[in-house]
């Protein structure tokens, strides 16, 4: 198999049109729906989703089933970490399950380890080349105001240091800079736009180059779909 990397970088030359997508929380058959009021073609487009494409929802093995789709990626997210995660933390595991994640401990322990590798596999971070600009993709947060130093940070994983969130956690959790944009938050120089779920806007909310998409689908019965190409 491919070695893991947590940043995944697709080159959009040969793609008709790409479009990104919010947190999908189980609800699959609201995104065919959608997809099908866009006209997507399976066969030429892309869709890139903000992460968690389960917990909440009903329809997660479905949403699932979607990594095994040419035209489909994601980037990790929290979600899926906890997922990750409950196999060694009890902690998680309770966090979790009382976050919509109760599905997952009702599958026998074959399917959770299955579903475990598949999320292990996902980025933390997709970058897209368009012809004239990049397009970053993330879960949750950036607080780093420069791309590539992100890129970078994110390579060193979950490190643990007092007082200081690393990029990586910050990517699948951070909130701070939809929270306090206007303190001593930035444009994040080396990429052009980058989206962003994990916090549920009302709807497409852009701060500085950074877009938030998830506007709450399992709350709201609604997606937000945006046209990068």
């Amino acid at each position: 198999s491919m070695s893991y990397s947590p940043i995944c970088t697709i080159n959009a030359n040969q793609m008709d049109n790409i479009y990104v997508v919010g947190d999908l929380h189980g609800c699959y058959s609201l995104l065919m729906q959608e997809l099908q009021n866009i006209n997507f073609d399976f066969q030429n487009d892309v869709l890139i989703c903000t992460g968690d494409l389960v917990d909440r929802g009903e329809e997660n093995l479905a949403c699932i089933s979607l990594l095994g789709e040419p035209w489909f990626y994601t980037v990790r997210g929290n979600h899926e970490e906890m997922c990750i995660k409950s196999l060694h933390d009890s902690k998680i595991r309770d966090i979790h399950a009382r976050n919509g994640g109760e599905w997952f401990y009702q599958l026998s322990q074959i399917q959770q380890l299955e579903i475990i590798e598949r999320f292990k596999q996902l980025p933390l971070v997709i970058e897209v080349q368009l012809e004239h600009k990049k397009i970053g993709v993330v879960h949750a947060d950036i607080d780093i105001h420069d791309w590539n130093a992100f890129k970078q940070d994110i390579a060193k994983g979950d490190y643990k240091i007092s007082g200081v969130s690393s990029a990586y956690a910050n990517a699948l959790w951070g909130r701070g800079r939809i929270r306090q944009h206007y303190v001593h938050y930035d444009v994040v120089e080396n990429i052009d736009e980058i989206y962003l779920g994990h916090t549920i806007v009302k709807e497409h909310t852009k701060i500085d180059n950074c877009h938030y998409i998830d506007v709450g689908s399992f709350f709201t019965k609604k997606l937000c779909i945006v046209k990068i190409q």
